[in-house]
């Protein structure tokens, strides 16, 4: 069941990206993130993530989030976590002005390993406060908050090539679904894809990279980024 309703959402995104007129460019995303144990089940993470588009020429979004997260046992952790966004003017089809975003939320990871590769699931729940702005002859200005939910679905996919090396494989497919101000899903808000390798150099860095692309569509519109995503992890 669990693989249908995941064939389906990819379906209709493909569906929803036929329909649309698509506005196109390419960013690099690169994350820095610290993580430290404060016992054997909890620890404390805090991701950095600076985001730069049209060929590294513009600011698209600055990421801060912070968490605190519980291993409930090997394969299962729950955290609850803390985002600042800074959105970036950067396109006609982005904000107009500059805006922030601060959302608070919760998240279950489930891990699923096999004999040769592992599934991952993670849901995150996020309530968000987002600055609302006004467009007036060409002026625009932040003139208040908006408050949305929105769940996150991420299924992970990573398959061991070298052991020796500790490299993987590593891809997913994450969607996005707007619930406003409700608790059921008014509509899919965003989809994320990413291909790439995983590097584990050794017990305290591991590097991500590869080819991330989104989509979100926005009424009538389809924005579609191409980006090539490099995260590291710096376990304490």
């Amino acid at each position: 069941m669990r693989y249908s309703l995941l064939i389906g959402l990819l379906f209709f995104v493909g569906i929803t990206r036929a329909q649309q007129e698509q506005f196109e460019h390419s960013s690099s995303w690169n994350t820095f993130t610290v993580k430290a144990a404060i016992n054997e089940n909890w620890f404390v993470k805090s991701e950095f993530n600076f985001r730069r588009t049209n060929f590294l020429q513009d600011w698209e979004q600055f990421v801060l989030r912070p968490s605190v997260q519980h291993k409930l046992n090997p394969l299962i952790t729950v955290g609850i976590g803390y985002t600042f966004i800074q959105n970036y003017s950067y396109s006609e089809f982005s904000t107009p002005i500059d805006t922030q975003e601060n959302n608070l939320w919760q998240q279950l990871f489930i891990k699923q390993p096999f004999h040769s590769f592992t599934l991952s699931h993670r849901v995150r729940f996020e309530e968000r406060f987002q600055d609302r702005t006004s467009t007036i002859d060409g002026h625009s200005e932040i003139i208040g908050s908006n408050y949305a939910n929105r769940l996150r679905y991420r299924f992970i996919v990573e398959v061991p090539v070298f052991k020796k090396t500790k490299i993987s494989v590593l891809a997913y497919d994450e969607v996005f679904l707007d619930f406003e101000k409700s608790l059921q899903p008014q509509k899919l808000d965003q989809n994320w894809m990413f291909l790439g390798l995983r590097f584990q150099e050794n017990e305290h860095i591991t590097i991500t990279s590869g080819y991330h692309n989104i989509n979100i569509p926005r009424n009538e519109i389809l924005i579609n980024n191409h980006i090539w995503e490099t995260s590291v992890v710096f376990t304490l």
